[in-house]
């Protein structure tokens, strides 16, 4: 997880589905109370995603929206990528290819703008 206030970390690990994103749910939840303005899903460790977890994967991300935070996600395998390509939720979502890059782009960007 981060140490930046602006940015939490979730890392979900094996396979995606509706009975496992339940404690992923609950710890999003948090975030979106303590209105946390940016949250990368980092997918590194996720093995598969079924049509279900891309489910509420969606279900989160529009949550994150009504909440004025943004959802980002991060590392996903093959199948995550092919899944996500063949949904066009790739057009949903920002998706970077690991954590780093979502840093750099994202976070570091911003911390720019305000710097200047």
């Amino acid at each position: 997880m981060s140490t930046n206030s602006n940015v939490k970390v979730l890392t979900p690990s094996g396979i995606l589905t509706t009975a496992s994103v339940k404690e992923l749910s609950q710890e999003f939840n948090q975030y979106l109370e303590a209105r946390v303005p940016h949250i990368l899903i980092n997918l590194e460790n996720v093995d598969f995603i079924d049509s279900h977890g891309l489910g509420m994967l969606v279900s989160l991300h529009a949550r994150a929206r009504l909440a004025t935070s943004s959802l980002y996600l991060c590392s996903l395998n093959h199948q995550a990528r092919c899944l996500f390509e063949i949904s066009d939720m790739e057009q949903v979502f920002s998706i970077f290819a690991d954590q780093a890059e979502f840093f750099a782009k994202v976070i570091n960007c911003n911390l720019a703008v305000l710097v200047e």
